[in-house]
């Protein structure tokens, strides 16, 4: 990727990193207590018995216009983006491409582990693609951004050949719940992660997670997200991150192509993880995907901006300490909302709570995950899960308590 790899100051580009990594973390946070909290498997009826519906209707519309896909997004590009780094950092270094394999396939085993307790685990994707990028490295920037390109719109393509051959063969489900499998019913996912039989709930889980890599075919997920770890290793290495994403004129460029088709998306009404069976449903997905990109670029501007104009805001040392234990927040969340919501070890709420009072207890969850980041690093100097896989990575055991240096 050359010379360029090495732009702009090392120290800067972490901070601001590391606070919109942890801002991400926060969009990811609220999408995914969909699942633990069990509205996203409760039939819609029962939603409307809980009284307020509207309100659950309207922040429903709200996170899929701002939240759904698009924080994922910023997610991966952040990816993309330490890859970068890392390569910058070991350009003469011949034991990196064995280094980094051992992280990302110990990255692969903390996914592994994290699929089992929820199946909505994203690290085993992640670790697996990262294989690919590592093979990728020798790349020239214009070969690493038209390879993004073409990958991130890949799946068009196939879902153009799956409609044309068997996807009009596959029966639709009704739309009984926010999300329906032809196999169970959304009473059954319900009481399988209602009970307080292990193995009960392990089955249920398991049986998400096999049809979450089936979803991966028709959404074309594995395709977006490597190429937007090229993008992402792109924008970096281009000079994207130290020169253009601070500027007022870039934010509002993303801004207005990320709204205007994301509204038009909305207003299709489609599905990215359904196989297109007209030209409508393709049309949609494209829509929906430069929609994608555009929303989660503008989020990461809105970021940089802010951060340059209001440098001492409080909420940066906030999102920067969340952020620089992403790997440990991101498990956390799932900790914590299978404690909070599953009966076998925790609090019980799984599929009974509306989605406004699913989305107070979200707040807490994270305003709980904000105070421990904050105060853990004034002690340590990484997170516990990141201590963990540095050491196992570099087969070295590092300190991991901060040192103060008395003047």
């Amino acid at each position: 990727m050359g010379e360029k790899l090495q732009r702009g100051p090392v120290t800067k580009r972490i901070v601001l990193l590391d606070v919109i990594r942890g801002f991400a973390l926060v969009g990811i946070l609220f999408a995914n207590i969909l699942s633990w909290s069990g509205i996203k498997f409760l039939p819609i009826d029962t939603i409307k018995s809980f009284g307020n519906f509207t309100a659950d209707a309207t922040i429903y519309h709200y996170l899929k216009f701002f939240v759904d896909t698009k924080f994922y997004t910023i997610f991966s590009l952040l990816f993309g983006i330490g890859f970068s780094l890392q390569i910058s950092r070991n350009l003469d270094n011949p034991d990196f491409p064995a280094f980094y394999a051992r992280r990302l396939i110990l990255l692969l085993f903390i996914g592994t582990f994290h699929a089992l307790i929820w199946s909505g685990d994203i690290l085993m994707l992640y670790a697996l693609l990262g294989l690919i990028v590592l093979a990728l490295r020798n790349f020239t920037e214009k070969q690493v951004l038209v390879s993004a390109i073409v990958l991130f719109f890949t799946p068009l393509i196939f879902d153009i050949i799956f409609m044309y051959t068997f996807a009009s063969d596959i029966q639709s489900l009704p739309k009984t719940a926010l999300k329906v499998y032809p196999d169970m019913t959304p009473e059954q996912i319900v009481a399988g992660f209602q009970s307080t039989n292990f193995l009960t709930v392990m089955k249920t889980n398991f049986h998400n997670i096999i049809w979450r890599w089936y979803d991966f075919i028709p959404s074309g997920r594995p395709f977006k997200v490597l190429g937007l770890f090229l993008l992402g290793s792109y924008l970096y290495s281009s000079g994207y991150f130290q020169e253009t994403v601070g500027k007022v004129k870039t934010l509002i460029f993303w801004l207005v192509i990320g709204v205007g088709f994301t509204f038009l998306a909305i207003n299709l009404n489609s599905s990215v993880a359904a196989f297109s069976k007209t030209w409508d449903s393709v049309l949609y997905k494209l829509i929906h995907e430069i929609g994608q990109i555009a929303m989660s670029l503008s989020y990461v501007s809105i970021i940089a901006v802010l951060l340059k104009k209001f440098s001492n805001f409080f909420l940066w040392n906030i999102f920067k300490a969340y952020g620089r234990m992403s790997l440990t927040s991101y498990i956390g969340h799932s900790v914590l909302g299978i404690i909070v919501f599953y009966p076998i070890i925790g609090f019980s709420f799984f599929g009974k709570l509306s989605l406004e009072n699913v989305y107070y207890i979200a707040l807490g969850l994270l305003l709980f995950q904000f105070t421990f980041s904050v105060l853990w690093f004034k002690w340590f100097k990484f997170g516990p899960i990141e201590w963990a896989w540095r050491c196992l990575a570099y087969k070295k055991l590092f300190p991991i308590r901060n040192v103060k240096t008395e003047k």
